[in-house]
């Protein structure tokens, strides 16, 4: 997914290297000299850019891993019980990254490990967490129109 980003940045002659840069010079300085472990981040970040394209593809993997888990939550709830499609979501959540990373173990350049599924994990248990929010959230109003009655749990 990254290298699609690249590519798209690349279009307008700007790579995630060049985007991480930018990032990093845009950083304020005043930050540098607090002395807390943000501004050492910030001063390190500073004399090394290339720890601000770490992160931000680390991120991408909890963003894509978390939209992954999503789309199968919608694709399951029709067919399943709520709670089932929850866990079956969460489920089909890992073993997608579990293959994603066993994938890149055998691509070449690449390497597959469990950090990088634990990573993975964060997207997907985050999902979970989203819908689990939304299922509190609308519950009382789902119970209160079949039963016509207010829940109170």
């Amino acid at each position: 997914m990254l290298s699609q980003v690249n590519d798209l940045l690349m279009l307008i002659n700007l790579g995630i290297a060049d985007l991480a840069r930018a990032v990093v010079n845009r950083l304020p300085a005043q930050l540098a000299s607090a002395g807390t472990l943000t501004g050492d981040f910030y001063q390190y970040a500073r004399q090394n850019p290339v720890i601000i394209e770490f992160l931000l593809r680390k991120f991408a993997h909890i963003a894509l891993f978390f939209m992954i888990t999503l789309a199968f939550f919608i694709l399951w709830r029709d067919y399943l019980k709520p709670l089932q499609a929850v866990i079956v979501s969460f489920i089909c959540g890992t073993a997608a990254a579990t293959l994603d990373e066993i994938h890149q173990y055998y691509v070449i350049g690449r390497s597959g490990n469990i950090v990088d599924v634990m990573i993975n994990m964060v997207g997907v248990m985050l999902a979970v967490f989203l819908i689990a929010i939304a299922f509190w959230l609308v519950k009382p109003i789902y119970y209160s129109r079949n039963t016509g009655t207010t829940c109170t749990k």
